[in-house]
């Protein structure tokens, strides 16, 4: 007799429709993580603009990046269609974000240094606060509404982030390998080419994501009463998410964790080649982190269920400490592998956050459902995207004002040694604080028994 077909509960997702979903993320990421992590390298060695000058640009950018955030979520609220409200927002952005950031990598060398100034700032501006803003709340918008419960979406966020550090592998292999072969990261033709690249890849990843999802929640389930009761119910959102800590808790988790992802993998560019004296270990420095993390990430559903959410991150976040203070040690006393020992434990101790921090936004989308009847998609996923944005803004800006602090000159072929003090301190102590900052957000985060209660 044959063996009949478990039948899967509705609202879960397939695996095919995790690994579409997780597409989304690996397309984006030859985006964000691109820039995050080279953008700074990029500005001061080829276009020759200040460390300071450039973290300060990226820093106000950042600043109108969490208006805009807000403004993204509340777009997407507003929006009912038979495509559903994050989808359309999401596949519309894809274009524009790839052609900008094809701009962002092409300052033309034959500008003054005022209008070189203008080109970064402008279409800077134009990729992180409007394009990358609304196609990344648009993406994380979709995950509660293609994944209805928390269990599966911790499992849609784990394989999104195993995706997100495959990405970052990639970067991290091919970047110096593409700009070699160009010239040298000093060349303009050589950034052309590795943009070009990316953006290609970018382009057909979230494609595929785009006509690959599907929401679950029908539209008709968001349009209420019409569209004056509409505006009064985000009204109640705004103030019963301003009136959460579990707002406030998510938004400090995000930007320290981006700040500790954003700046390690742009100072370990300038470690590596200034202070080790090659720039080939970069690559394996990344790989070492980026492999680490997948292992952990792979494991990380499994110990969410069995430890909880809250726990895991606690105990993450205490061997991110570690790790930190270990390479701190191992720079000054030129200790390779002990370099390596907390490259790995940089990369383990991220895992869980990347796995979990996304979901903190639907895991706080129900504790409102539960309060109010209102979900509140849009309008809570861009908490996630503000924090993270102003984390990789805090994360370039540490960058260059530290870069600045210790002299940093782009032109040089040999660096002082306070810009090799300065690049070693961003690299494992800017991580370390910030993950002892991570280790007191989660202390206080324990949504998770309301929301089981709510179950019972």
């Amino acid at each position: 007799m044959a063996k009949e077909k478990k039948e899967r509960p509705f609202g879960t997702t397939t695996a095919g429709e995790r690994l579409v979903y997780a597409l989304g993320d690996l397309g984006s990421n030859f985006v964000w993580t691109f820039v995050s992590s080279f953008l700074t390298l990029y500005y001061t060695d080829s276009v020759l603009l200040s460390a300071g000058l450039v973290g300060t640009i990226m820093l106000i950018c950042r600043i109108f990046d969490g208006v805009s955030d807000i403004g993204a979520g509340l777009l997407i609220e507003k929006t009912h269609s038979k495509r559903g409200k994050a989808r359309p927002w999401f596949g519309a952005t894809i274009i524009p974000l790839v052609l900008i950031q094809l701009l962002v990598f092409n300052v033309p060398s034959s500008l003054g240094s005022g209008a070189k100034i203008a080109w970064v700032v402008i279409t800077y501006f134009l990729l992180t606060v409007v394009a990358y803003t609304l196609n990344n709340v648009s993406y994380h918008a979709m995950l509660p509404r293609i994944s209805l419960t928390s269990e599966d979406r911790n499992k849609v966020s784990s394989l999104r982030g195993i995706f997100s550090f495959i990405a970052g592998l990639l970067l991290a292999i091919l970047t110096p390998r593409l700009l070699a072969a160009g010239g040298g990261e000093k060349v303009q033709g050589a950034w052309t080419r590795v943009v070009v690249i990316y953006c290609i890849l970018a382009f057909v990843f979230e494609g595929i994501c785009f006509l690959g999802t599907k929401e679950k929640i029908a539209p008709d389930e968001d349009t209420g009463e019409g569209k004056k009761e509409d505006s009064h119910d985000l009204k109640k959102g705004i103030q019963v998410l301003l009136s959460t800590k579990y707002f406030y808790i998510t938004v400090m988790v995000f930007i320290f964790c981006f700040i500790i992802n954003g700046i390690f993998l742009s100072a370990a560019v300038y470690f590596t080649r200034d202070v080790l004296g090659s720039a080939d270990l970069y690559s394996l420095i990344a790989i070492i982190s980026i492999l680490s993390a997948v292992i952990v990430m792979a494991f990380a559903p499994k110990l969410f269920a069995k430890m909880g959410k809250r726990k895991v991150l606690l105990i993450a976040a205490v061997v991110g400490v570690i790790g930190g203070l270990l390479g701190y040690v191992g720079a000054k006393q030129y200790n390779v592998p002990l370099i390596f020992i907390s490259t790995a434990l940089h990369g383990a101790s991220l895992a869980p956050y990347v796995a979990g921090i996304f979901t903190f936004a639907s895991d706080i989308i129900e504790y409102i459902e539960i309060k109010t009847g209102e979900r509140y998609e849009g309008l809570v996923t861009s908490v996630s995207s503000i924090g993270s944005k102003i984390g990789v803004g805090l994360g370039s800006a540490i960058l260059g004002w530290g870069l600045a602090a210790g002299h940093y000159d782009g032109a040089l072929v040999e660096q002082l040694a306070e810009a090799k003090d300065a690049e070693t301190f961003l690299l494992f102590i800017v991580p370390t604080i910030a993950s002892a900052v991570c280790f007191l957000c989660m202390w206080f985060w324990d949504i998770d028994q309301y929301i089981k209660k709510d179950r019972q």
